[in-house]
């Protein structure tokens, strides 16, 4: 059997089983001293031996993941069961009919029941070690609730009302979107193309910025997982680029995010991508503002600081007056992030805090130096970044991979071929879709260009607003070709309204941003060997996927 390598390769009981061992096991590694007795206790609350408790503590040290404490030996595989179906079957009835009662029967009172009602049935009763599983596997919020009442079930796992504390540096970071009080300019041109949405993220404890993303589009799931690149990362390159000359010392794996209930903070890439690296998540309650107070207070100081550029929307028509925003306009996408580098890292940092009574960079300094352990960093920067990209499953044909109606293709593709009608895991930058990432077996993404290298770099949103025009003219089947000769007829169109309108001016300030993004971003390229001959010349048809947009 082979090894799963890739974070959606487990299936649910067995990446709970992950979950279960890293917060059992990171507990372990973080206390002051890792004696017989905790290790012993730690081994019983896992089912598993001494000898294998220190084993999976020496690879959480190691490489502190989910998935670095999966089971690594080949044979079964941990979470499947194996007992009779009708055996099975029994044991959850059992657990239903006896075990979640008022009464509050024993652990060994269920393993006898359990006996009982198979030696009716004639069939082969379990061991105590299978029932216990079966009743851990259930939620604990549904235990407590049919064992010891609704009330008790809401005290120990609902949330405690009031206000949000956080104990440490990256305890607790709280992200939030939101669209700015200013309209920015086209690049060039200089004309007005909208306001920008702006995704920030605050570390509770110390109140510093942990980091943050501006971007034209709506946000999304991708907004979301940069700017988690951003708050994980070092901001050094990213503060050399833009030529800052400012500190922004705020940078880790957070043991805890707090998000919103809307739909970006709840896709499979995301979701898997935190508990890979042991961050938990917790959505806001409707109805609950206390519990983004934090977030929103930032955003309230960032657009009041906004509301002096020239361009600001301010907060509502009243206040704007007879001011016009979109011709005082000045100030690109561009000029626009790095102003707001400069206001995080060298004025808000800076000032003195009301509610901590000092500088956000100050409480950060003094919480970094008085906290139990160093803060925890990402093991590859790059491979990070993957993780956290929307994903496809496609098998590798001989002209490469096709993805969104357009084939991808290189000579490492020929090393795949040999394993039929197995599909890899494909990620993919939506904001340039110029080449794409497949991961292999072993875990490493390769990167795969166009087939035909002519092409140019195009965004997501490009490809699929294309498919759609393609598909209501009628056109049944989409190849490539057609697909890039209508790119081509849009950017042309595009290109010639910028002059007369704002939202062509957008789209196209969009698409270029979007692709010099991905580009600074991107995982770092691993040497590929020559084109594979003739493979653009073997295009075939391809029928349409079904596409979940990140939007």
């Amino acid at each position: 059997m082979s090894r799963l390598t890739d974070l959606h390769d487990y299936d649910t009981r067995v990446w709970a089983l992950g979950q279960q061992r890293l917060k059992v096991v990171a507990a372990l590694a973080t206390a002051e001293r890792t004696d017989k007795k905790s290790i012993e206790a730690a081994a019983w609350e896992l089912g598993i031996s001494r000898a294998y408790c220190y084993r999976l503590l020496r690879r959480y040290r190691e490489n502190p993941t989910v998935t670095r404490l999966m089971p690594q030996s080949r044979g079964r595989v941990c979470g499947r069961r194996f007992l009779d179906p009708a055996v099975d079957a029994v044991v959850e009835a059992a657990i239903d009919e006896f075990y979640l009662t008022p009464e509050r029967p024993t652990m060994a009172a269920l393993v006898q029941e359990v006996a009982r009602r198979c030696a009716r049935k004639s069939l082969k009763a379990p061991t105590y070690k299978a029932v216990l599983a079966r009743v851990r596997a259930r939620k604990i919020r549904d235990v407590l609730k049919k064992r010891e009442g609704v009330a008790r079930a809401r005290a120990v796992t609902a949330r405690v009302a009031g206000h949000l504390v956080s104990d440490g540096p990256f305890a607790l970071v709280q992200i939030d979107h939101t669209l700015t009080d200013v309209i920015v300019v086209a690049e060039g041109s200089r004309l007005p193309i909208g306001r920008p949405w702006l995704t920030l993220a605050i570390d509770v404890a110390t109140r510093a910025v942990a980091g943050f993303y501006l971007s034209l589009e709506r946000p999304s799931a991708l907004a979301v997982a940069l700017v988690l690149s951003h708050v994980v990362l070092p901001k050094d390159r990213y503060l050399r680029g833009r030529r800052v000359d400012v500190a922004w010392p705020m940078y880790g794996i957070p043991d805890r995010i707090h998000l919103d209930n809307a739909k970006e903070f709840h896709s499979q890439a995301l979701s898997r991508g935190v508990q890979q690296y042991g961050i938990k998540v917790d959505h806001r309650p409707p109805a609950q503002p206390h519990w983004g107070g934090h977030i929103e207070r930032l955003i309230g100081t960032m657009m009041g600081a906004v509301h002096l550029l020239p361009g600001s929307t301010s907060s509502n028509t009243i206040q704007r007056g007879a001011y016009d925003s979109e011709a005082a306009a000045v100030m690109t996408m561009g000029e626009l992030e790095t102003w707001l580098v400069h206001q995080i890292a060298g004025v808000y940092h800076h000032s003195v805090h009301r509610a901590l009574g000092k500088a956000p960079i100050t409480a950060w300094t003094e919480a970094v130096a008085q906290a139990s352990r160093p803060l925890r960093t990402a093991p590859n920067a790059d491979k990070f970044y993957l993780d956290f990209l929307p994903f496809r499953k496609r098998s590798v044909q001989r002209g490469g991979v096709s993805l969104f109606n357009v084939t991808y293709s290189d000579a490492v593709i020929s090393t795949f071929l040999s394993r039929p009608r197995q599909k890899f895991l494909i990620r993919y930058d939506p904001r340039d879709m110029s080449q794409v990432y497949l991961r292999d077996n072993d875990g490493a993404y390769w990167p795969i260009p166009y087939s035909d290298r002519r092409l140019p770099a195009v965004t997501l949103s490009e490809i699929n607003a294309v498919r759609r025009q393609l598909l209501d003219a009628g056109h049944k089947r989409l190849t490539q070709s057609k697909v890039f000769e209508a790119l081509d007829r849009q950017r042309e169109l595009i290109e010639q309204a910028t002059l007369k309108s704002k939202g062509a001016r957008r789209d196209l300030d969009r698409a270029r941003r979007g692709l010099r993004e991905a580009e600074a971003s991107a995982a770092a390229p691993v040497e590929r060997s020559a084109d594979i001959e003739g493979a653009e010349d073997n295009i075939s048809p391809i029928t349409p996927f079904a596409v979940e947009e990140w939007s």
